[in-house]
């Protein structure tokens, strides 16, 4: 074997020497980064497969969530149109009278809305604003009923006053319904009386 030249030297040895162990840990750096990658791109797949099957799932659940609304829908039944509640209408009473007045109106149902739509008087003014009502009874004057903001408009050319009640207003027996408003600011009064009587049997 022929003898190489110059090797004999120790800072040639330890050049090769430093050159191996940098190729070792560049091999050994190279070869836990592709370790790395190749978990990492599993990781990545493994995600992905995670989210289609999520989605596969929910797609599942929406379908079954439709097809039960549209069972339930099938199966439901048909809207009760909207019924505007019955009115009560009353024009005011000119006097008080001696007796009660018939009944002309028969009992309600205690949870029934009522329109309670009272006529202001031909010589009301137009000013008068924020109204209130009292429903007492006839004979005794207990009150059955008070509230205030009740609201006003014009109906087919005539101003009525209108608030909406329960029918457990108007048991059996005879009414009266005082109705007061505002004409100037600090200023209330009486505005019109009216009378109602409820029977079980009235026509």
């Amino acid at each position: 074997m022929r003898h190489v030249s110059g090797l004999d030297r120790p800072w040639i040895q330890w050049t090769l020497i430093a050159l191996a162990v940098v190729l070792t840990i560049a091999t050994a750096a190279e070869a836990i980064a592709l370790r790395r990658s190749r978990a990492a791109i599993e990781a990545a797949r493994t995600s992905e497969m995670n989210a289609r099957l999520e989605q596969q799932r929910l797609e599942i659940e929406l379908r079954r969530e439709r097809s039960a609304r549209e069972s339930l829908v099938a199966r439901a039944p048909a809207p009760v149109p909207d019924v505007p509640p019955p009115a009560l209408t009353l024009t005011p009473v000119v006097r008080h009278g001696a007796t009660p007045p018939p009944p002309t109106v028969e009992v309600p149902p205690v949870d029934r809305a009522i329109e309670l739509r009272l006529l202001l008087p031909r010589n009301a003014a137009a000013s008068l604003h924020d109204f209130s009502i009292a429903v007492r009874t006839w004979s005794g004057g207990e009150n059955v009923l008070s509230r205030r903001g009740v609201v006003r408009r014009l109906s087919t050319g005539e101003r009525v006053v209108t608030a909406l009640v329960t029918g457990d207003v108007f048991a059996v027996g005879a009414y009266e319904i005082l109705l007061t408003a505002a004409s100037a600011p600090g200023e209330r009064g009486e505005t019109a009386t009216y009378e109602v009587a409820v029977g079980p049997a009235a026509r």
